[in-house]
């Protein structure tokens, strides 16, 4: 079956035992969505995720690994991105599976398949399992916070395969969003959670290389409830890794037709050993440069200003230049017309708190704007 045939089938049965989450998302608009948003607690400490297990009308998340090609020569915490992404619906008949390479010296490439079934198994309600095998590909993975995870994939799209151990740099790496509150827009009811504190080891195979990895890095998004990108307007899931930390910055913008653009959108970051908390309106990712592609009908930001937080002074505690080394944009699926996705992996110069900082990032750009 073609992946334009394959849809999410509503049954009276699905809507019924979701009723109640329904309901919220048919009601929701600005006003509703402001008692979420703008209620959210500023905290001193980190939420741990109370949902890493399987439940829910839906389930989708990440998992990436970024890599360097040559450790042993190379400087640069990671040159290379790999990361999986899906949403799994059995009660609908539906799921997605979505792989996606990025390099700056191997060819990069993305791919992506439609199920018209769930296509998880061993799922568990407890830890975070995920498990698949189909012919594109092979992926396990499974673990819990902060103990670690253990990831085995072979992505023959790609020609990219690994045997990895995941575990915290810093168990305070976690961003549980909202206050682990149930965010409900009119496309979404979703608690959701990332980790983005996390050190990876192993081996990776691709394209004809062995690579002993001793330093990667690693994220998890994980997210239960319904989940829809309908109304994406702008989205900025951008992850910067630094010798003195992470930073991870999450600005994602809605369209609510009539009553305009909602701005959304929630931070977090361990730097030095201590852990730190924005809220959409402490921290910018500004667009400040933009480039062509060929694989999209529009311009895509390849330069960016970033700032979060502010000290004693008014002063930002982060502040940097962020620009693209290499980028890969696609079409959007199951969206709006004119959806362009772009990934990308960055370098980023500035200062924390006043002092000279430099790293690299990745960031997942979505838009339905066309730049010119």
């Amino acid at each position: 079956m073609a992946t334009d045939e394959i849809q999410p089938k509503i049954t009276l049965k699905f809507i019924l035992k979701n009723l109640g989450t329904i309901i919220k998302m048919k009601r929701a608009n600005r006003e509703r969505m402001d008692k979420i948003v703008k209620t959210n607690q500023i905290l001193k400490e980190p939420i741990m995720p109370t949902t890493e297990g399987t439940g829910g009308a839906m389930e989708e998340g990440m998992i990436y690994i970024m890599f360097n090609s040559n450790e042993e020569t190379s400087p640069e915490i990671f040159d290379s991105v790999f990361r999986v992404f899906w949403v799994n619906a059995p009660d609908l008949k539906f799921s997605v599976f979505d792989g996606c390479l990025l390099s700056e010296n191997f060819k990069s490439g993305q791919w992506g398949r439609f199920f018209g079934k769930g296509i998880f198994e061993n799922l568990s309600k407890k830890r975070f399992h995920q498990e698949v095998h189909f012919e594109e590909c092979d992926f396990e993975f499974d673990g819990i916070w902060p103990d670690g995870y253990k990831l085995i994939f072979h992505d023959r799209k790609l020609d990219i395969k690994g045997n990895l151990a995941y575990e915290a740099i810093d168990p305070k790496g976690v961003l549980v969003y909202y206050n682990d509150r149930l965010a409900v827009s009119p496309s979404m009811a979703e608690q959701f959670y990332d980790i983005f504190a996390i050190k990876v080891t192993g081996t990776i195979e691709t394209q004809g290389k062995k690579i002993h990895v001793s330093n990667g890095r690693g994220i998890i998004e994980h997210g239960l409830g319904i989940f829809s990108n309908l109304d994406i307007y702008d989205w900025r899931w951008l992850n910067l890794q630094f010798p003195e930390g992470q930073v991870h910055l999450f600005y994602h913008s809605l369209d609510l037709k009539d009553e305009g653009i909602y701005i959304a959108g929630e931070g977090a970051a361990v730097m030095n050993g201590e852990w730190y908390h924005f809220q959409p309106g402490d921290f910018q990712i500004k667009e400040v440069g933009y480039g062509a592609d060929d694989n999209v009908p529009t311009k895509v930001p390849i330069e960016w200003k970033v700032t979060a937080g502010k000290d004693s002074t008014g002063e930002p505690l982060l502040d940097l230049k962020m620009v693209s080394t290499t980028k890969l944009s696609w079409h959007g699926a199951m969206a709006k017309e004119n959806q362009a996705i772009t990934n990308y992996i960055l370098n980023a110069e500035g200062t924390w708190k006043g002092k000279t900082i430099k790293g690299k990032g990745t960031m997942e750009n979505q838009m339905h704007r066309v730049i010119k």
